[in-house]
């Protein structure tokens, strides 16, 4: 629970949304170097030179906390890609810049990926974790078939099963950070650029 101590910032404040950011930063590195085991909240505390007390007030607990990492993770992914896919000119071009650009996020963002993985491969022991990522799963799939079906009216797709293509697609694209993980030189970059192709070939008319 937040304390009401003396010199609170308003809530919402520019100081105290700021103050968030710094912790869930701080968990995202003691995630990626520590991993879960050792993400307690004192080795966060630890990370940018603050207390425990510091966290309890902007944060119910660790699982509140991991929670927000996860939201931070996603939002920050979702905001690397959007305009980088909305300004596609055409359906091909989107669905390969959905690709690329989503290993792309993964290949510069190496640590908050790691630090995501490591939340979810304990989900059971963070409430709520499962849920968020869900829900993002559930959008970025629709997210995907909207790419294929705007492809497949417009004439530029085969007639395919779209949601079938964007789930298998979707997995791909979530099995390299598996692949980057297991492999520090796993090439990511090119695996992206393969992947575009093979999709390119599997939806062209």
């Amino acid at each position: 629970m937040r304390s009401n101590s003396a010199g609170r910032q308003p809530s919402g404040s520019l100081t105290e949304a700021a103050r968030r950011s710094q912790i869930v930063s701080a968990a995202v590195t003691v995630l990626a170097g520590r991993g879960f085991a050792a993400t307690a909240l004192s080795a966060i505390a630890g990370e940018i030179g603050i207390s425990k007390g510091v966290i309890s007030y902007h944060f119910a607990g660790k699982a509140e906390l991991l929670q927000e990492v996860v939201r931070h993770v996603l939002q920050q992914a979702a905001e690397w890609m959007t305009p980088r896919i909305q300004g596609a000119s055409s359906y091909a071009e989107a669905l390969r810049s959905y690709i690329v650009a989503n290993l792309a996020y993964l290949d510069e963002h190496r640590a908050e990926i790691i630090a995501l993985t490591e939340v979810l491969a304990n989900a059971r022991a963070t409430p709520g974790v499962e849920q968020i990522f869900r829900d993002s799963h559930r959008e970025a799939v629709a997210a995907l078939q909207a790419i294929l079906d705007g492809g497949v009216a417009a004439g530029e797709f085969a007639q395919l099963p779209t949601r079938t293509t964007a789930i298998a697609l979707r997995a791909a694209i979530d099995a390299a950070t598996t692949a980057m993980r297991a492999d520090p030189d796993f090439e990511l970059a090119t695996f992206g650029a393969e992947l575009a192709q093979l999709y390119g070939r599997v939806v062209t008319r």
